[in-house]
Formats: structure tokens, sequence, C-alpha cells
């Protein structure tokens, strides 16, 4: 990729015959990050606080639903409807409602995160809770176990490999669902950023904010993918039957 990706840039630029305000070839981009370096790095840092703080936020709220529809399942129908009204609203709408009620400050961007975030990490929890083995529910029961010994044993282990493949998608939706809660109510941020370019014709630092916003949802995905590797590497080193 990091070779088809300037081939298939500089080919653009050859039979596209764009100009270079529209497409601008990659040393101009790159000249952006010489110039305006400093800039870039201080709003990708906004931009990654909200991600990574908002994302935090969704998990807990993630694990908490999901546990308590384990134990109270009624917890489950009567929450389930409102969750899944609530992710399909367009998150234009709730955009702008956001920034009616608390204006340009952290509040609405990190609900927007968890609102983008938090519906695949609860589905993926719900669906490894419930692929638990009830047999050893029931023996860990009988045997007087305390709730929290029935999860540490059973309940989480058998969630973990669904709440880990969860992080692939939400993780890096968390930098996505940032940028876009920039776009309508923030002074900083890449998703600032991408609005004052545009409105600047800036196309040479909107390509450089999209390099920076697609290098830090694949960092994401990486994260995850060495989080789970390392996690699971027992799995590598048990002998094959």
């Amino acid at each position: 990729m990091l070779v088809s990706v300037p081939l298939l840039w500089l080919a653009a630029l050859k039979f596209s015959h764009l100009p270079p305000a529209i497409l601008p070839p990659p040393g101009k981009v790159l000249s952006v990050f010489r110039e305006d370096g400093a800039f870039i790095a201080y709003h990708t840092w906004v931009t990654l606080y909200e991600a990574v703080l908002g994302y935090a936020i969704a998990n807990v709220l993630a694990v908490g639903l999901a546990v308590s529809y384990f134990y109270a399942p009624r917890a489950e129908l009567f929450v389930t409807p409102w969750t899944v009204v609530i992710k399909n609203i367009p998150f234009v709408s709730v955009a702008s409602l956001l920034v009616i009620t608390f204006g340009d400050t952290l509040t609405p961007k990190l609900i927007v995160v968890v609102l983008v975030t938090f519906f695949p990490l609860l589905a993926n929890l719900v669906k490894g809770f419930k692929s638990a083995d009830p047999v050893l529910v029931d023996r860990l029961r009988v045997l007087n176990a305390t709730r929290w010994q029935i999860f540490a044993r059973v309940l989480w282990p058998s969630a973990l490999p669904f709440y880990v493949a969860a992080h692939e998608i939400a993780f890096t939706s968390s930098i996505i669902a940032a940028i876009i809660s920039e776009w309508s109510f923030s002074r900083e941020g890449l998703g600032y950023l991408i609005i004052e370019s545009v409105a600047n014709y800036r196309a040479d630092r909107l390509y450089a904010i999209n390099i920076v916003g697609a290098s830090l949802a694949l960092a994401a995905y990486f994260a995850c993918r060495l989080w789970e590797a390392w996690l699971f590497r027992w799995r590598a080193d048990s002998p094959a039957l």
C-alpha cells in the first residue's frame, strides 16, 4: 500500500490533467507538513484526545450495560429498543442539537464519539456473554460462587474474543467520529482544519489532513491487532491436538 498509493497519485496527476490547486503533487503536500507541522500536530492531538476519551467512556458504558443484560434479562428488553432508536438517529441532527445545548465544548464531541463506538462494543459483548457455557455457570452457582466469580471465570473469558474483535471496528471509528464531531461545532481538531481548508481552497493542506486522519485510523487498527496477538498468544504456544 505504501508503494501503490503514491504510484496511483502520480498516475492521476499525469492522466487527469487536473490543476495543482485541485490535485496537488505529493511534494506540495509534504511541504505542508514542513511548514505547518506544529500547527497540524496540535490539532491532531486535540482530535486524538477526544477520540480516546470518548472511546474509554463508550467501553465503560458498554461493559456495564452488557453485564446488566446478563444478570437482569428484563433490562435488555427495556433498554434495547432505545439503543436502536438512538443508533438510527442521523448524527447530523444530533450534532446540531448538541451544539445548541452545550456549545463549543468537549461534551458534544465526546457524546458523538460515544454514540458511534458504543453499539458495536455492546452488541459483541452481549453476544459473547450469551455464548458462555450455561453448564459451567450452573455448576458455579451450585457451588455457591459469587456473581463476580462467575463473571471472572466464565462470562468474561467467553466474551473476550468478541470484545477484542469489536475494537477493530469501534476504535478506528472513534477517530472518524471525533473528526466528524468537529465539523459543525469546533475551532480545534482535524475536522475544523478540513472545513477551514475547504473554505480557503487549500487542497494541499486538505490532502495532508486526510493523510494524518487515515494514519491515525490505521494506527488504531494495528494497535488492536497487536493487542489481540498479545492477549491470545497462548494459542500459538499451545500444542496442536
